[in-house]
Formats: C-alpha cells, sequence, structure tokens
C-alpha cells in the first residue's frame, strides 16, 4: 500500500481504539479535544526552546507544531482545528498534504480566542494536553481533562503499531542509515566528536532540534557515559589530541513525528585485541538476542537471558572467571551492563506504556535487581521495541565492583586497559511479526 492507503487505514484502527478506549474507561463526554502542546521560552527570556507535539496529537495529524488541535468523534470525520497566526515575524505556512488531510475536516483559526467558536455546540468535550488552563476557559469538567483511566488505555494500545507506523519506523531507520555511515568514515578519518556530528547532520540534512534525542557522539573514554551529552572540538595544532580508537554513536532520524533509535560502535585496527574480540562478540551477541525473541514471552526473560550471554563472553573474553550464573547471581553484570534491553518506540523514542499490565494503568514493575528496565510487557505482535544490549567500563561502577566480594571474579589488570576504551553499544529496531522478528534496522521498509 502507498502512504496514503496506509494513513486512512491507521485512522480507522485508532477511531476504533478511541471508542474502546472511551467505552471502556467510562468517559462521560460525547468526544474527546486533543492539543498538541504550547510554546515555551527559556526562563526570562523571548527565545522559544525547540516544540516536539505530544504523541497523542501527532498519531492523528502528522504536524509538529504548538497549538494544534484534533476533535475527535468516534465514527465521524476528525475535525483538525490548525492555529495559523496572522504574523509577519515568523513563516507561518503549514504545509498540509492530501494523502493525510483529505481524511479530515480542516477549520484553520488565527488565535486562539477562536477555538471556542470553531468546536461544534452542545458536544460534551474531553481534554487532552499541557494547557489545562485553556481547557478550563472552554468550560470542560476538571474529571474530562486527562482523565488518568482514558490515558492509560490510550498508551497501552500505543505498543502496537499499525502498518502506517512501521512504515514511518522503518523510514526513519532508513534515513539514519546514511548518517551513521557518514560518522563511521569521519572516525576513521580522524575527526572529532563534533565534526563526527556534523558529519551525521549533513548526510541526513537534518537540524539538531529535528533530531529524535540529541546525537551520542562517544569517543574512548567517553562511550562509557550512557547519555554522553557533548561534542569535544578538537584541533590539530593542539599538542595532546586523543587518538580515535573508540566510537560509540548513538543517533536516530524522524519520519512524520515517528523515531528510529540506532546505536553502532566502531573500533580503529589497532585497537587493543581483547576490545575487539568484545565488539564482535556483542554483534553476535545481539543478533542472538533478537533470534531468542519469540511471542508470549515476556521482554523481562529476554533481558535475564542477555545478561546470561554477557556473563559468558566476560569469561570467554578473561575478563571473569567462574561460570556465567554466577556472575549474574552476583550483579557482576550489571556493573558492565547497567541499562535495560530496550524499550518500546514509536512517536516518542522512549515510547509510552511499556510498563503497563493493562488498558487499566495496573504496572507490571521490572525486577528489583534490574530497575532500570523500560519495558516489562509481554512480547506480542505488531510491537516495535529497540534491542540495545551493552557492556561498559565504567569507572564508577567498577570501583563498587573493586570492593565487593565479588571482586575476586575479576581480572582487574585487563580491566585498567580496557577502561580508556569506553564501552560497546549494539542496538537495532525490531517490529514483532505473527511469523517472526523484522530488524527495521538492518532491512528498513520504504514506502512503495
Amino acid at each position: 500500500m502507498n502512504t496514503e492507503a496506509l494513513f486512512a487505514e491507521h485512522l480507522q484502527i485508532i477511531d476504533r481504539q478511541l471508542a474502546d478506549a472511551m467505552a471502556g474507561s467510562g468517559l462521560s463526554a460525547d468526544a474527546v479535544l486533543i492539543h498538541s502542546g504550547s510554546a515555551h521560552n527559556h526562563y526570562a527570556d523571548d527565545q522559544g526552546k525547540p516544540f516536539r507535539a505530544w504523541g497523542h496529537f501527532l498519531r492523528w495529524v502528522p504536524v509538529d507544531r504548538p497549538d494544534q488541535f484534533i476533535l475527535l468523534r468516534p465514527g465521524q470525520k476528525p475535525l483538525f482545528i490548525p492555529l495559523i497566526p496572522q504574523d509577519f515575524w515568523h513563516d507561518q505556512h503549514l504545509d498540509m498534504p492530501a494523502w493525510w488531510s483529505k481524511h479530515m475536516s480542516v477549520k484553520a483559526i488565527a488565535d486562539l480566542s477562536e477555538l471556542a467558536q470553531t468546536l461544534p455546540e452542545s458536544l460534551k468535550l474531553a481534554f487532552l494536553g499541557e494547557n489545562t488552563a485553556l481547557a478550563q476557559t472552554l468550560g470542560i469538567p476538571k474529571k474530562l481533562v486527562n482523565p488518568g483511566a482514558l490515558l492509560n488505555w490510550l498508551d497501552y494500545d500505543r505498543a502496537y503499531k499499525t502498518a502506517y507506523e512501521v512504515a514511518r519506523i522503518a523510514t526513519a531507520n532508513a534515513h539514519a542509515l546514511g548518517g551513521h555511515q557518514a560518522a563511521h568514515d569521519a572516525f576513521l578519518d580522524g575527526k572529532d566528536e563534533f565534526d563526527i556530528h556534523i558529519a551525521y547532520l549533513a548526510a541526513c540534512r537534518v537540524l539538531d532540534h529535528e533530531l529524535p534525542y540529541p546525537n551520542i557522539i562517544a569517543l574512548n573514554k567517553n562511550a562509557a557515559i550512557l547519555h554522553y551529552q557533548h561534542k569535544h572540538r578538537y584541533h590539530s595544532q593542539v599538542r595532546g589530541r586523543p587518538e580515535n580508537q573508540v566510537l560509540l554513536i548513538d543517533a536516530g532520524c524522524r519520519s512524520h513525528g515517528y523515531c528510529s533509535d540506532i546505536t553502532r560502535t566502531w573500533c580503529t585496527p589497532g585497537i587493543h585485541p581483547v576490545f575487539a574480540g568484545l565488539l564482535s562478540g556483542m554483534q553476535k551477541l545481539q543478533s542472538a538476542v533478537i533470534q531468542d525473541i519469540h511471542i508470549g514471552m515476556s521482554f523481562g526473560e529476554l533481558h535475564e537471558q542477555t545478561h546470561l550471554h554477557l556473563a559468558q563472553l566476560l569469561i570467554d573474553s578473561n575478563i571473569c572467571r567462574g561460570l556465567a550464573e554466577d556472575l549474574t547471581r552476583a550483579g557482576v553484570t550489571q556493573t558492565f551492563l547497567p541499562h535495560g534491553l530496550g524499550h518500546l518506540l514509536g512517536l516518542q523514542v522512549h515510547d509510552v506504556g511499556g510498563r503497563l499490565a493493562g488498558h487499566d494503568g495496573s504496572i507490571l514493575a521490572p525486577p528489583a535487581h534490574y530497575p532500570a528496565l523500560r519495558n516489562t510487557r509481554r512480547i506480542e505482535k505488531d510491537m516495535v521495541f529497540t534491542i540495545e544490549p551493552g557492556l561498559y567500563f565504567i569507572p564508577m561502577l567498577l570501583g563498587r565492583l573493586r570492593q565487593s566480594a565479588a571482586a575476586r571474579m575479576i581480572d582487574w589488570s585487563l580491566v585498567d586497559l580496557l577502561t580508556p576504551l569506553g564501552g560497546i553499544r549494539i542496538e537495532d529496531n525490531v517490529w514483532i511479526k505473527s511469523d517472526g522478528v523484522h530488524n527495521l534496522t538492518r532491512r528498513p521498509l520504504l514506502d512503495s
């Protein structure tokens, strides 16, 4: 199917989901008004922060702008109410291609004060969005503003992606892969973190604020900082410029609001042979974990299996001694992999609903010994999530391990040699189908 047909089908599916959510949550309203969000300035400034529309709005309308509205009445054509100010300071043009706009009614307003008169009369409205003061001016009762039972239902359903959503995530993956290749080439050319980042942006032809999240461009020891936020600049004239040995790049793109989230780790040919072996081993480990996935298993079970795989790799690399089960039981592998195996992916990088047990909002808490696990749900058809095992040499965590009873399991001289190289993460985005797993990063689907 082409994009328009996929979007039309998508609207039919999420319209049924909304009807079920309104009925199942006991919502006493005829319609739901969803707000994209509000623009916000920096404190004591007139410069705005980068805006990101709310996922529940973007699921209906691919317009990433503040103060846009969608009025939803199950079984009826959605009403899109874009705010298009009469403004000569900024470009206010709003592109509304027919592939999506023909499937909804459109009534533009020039000021928020016009919103109330644009809404059909005699509708009992529920309001979803951050501007609760605006909801109050519309006369919407407080109990119908962001009702928790409705949001829980909608959050739970967002884990199941329509064919349109899968196509968008796949396109975002395809878009990002060119940037990853450019970053790899810049790394091997000896470029610094800043130049590698610029190479990624140029290859993808995106601006920083258009990325789904700030790129992580980490050289050498910086790869051990999980959300490393800097892009260091070095100049060849400055003595002591670090030699490129390891690059960890965690970077994605967006397609009509839907995100990709890809991580690769690269090393130079002269790297320590044990680290080179670890990188090869982690690539194989990630592939094995993806092959382990099957419908019905819990994501927590997959996470537990990953730690056993990691323990064996640490033993085979002579970093640790003992049995894999003993290493995981002693918490050793948590030192080398302190984050979760993955998370739901969609309109948000860490998409909503990862710990929901059902529509009622009940929570599936992560195991006490793996508190960082973001996805605890059972794996089901049409879910899209990341698989991102890592192996890091984090000085703070290694220091704690060195003081523990499990320290005897570690070859500390080898760990000390590897610590300046930071670490490794390999991350792909996978789609669960009835007949297996489709890796959207290795085999991105493109629009037909």
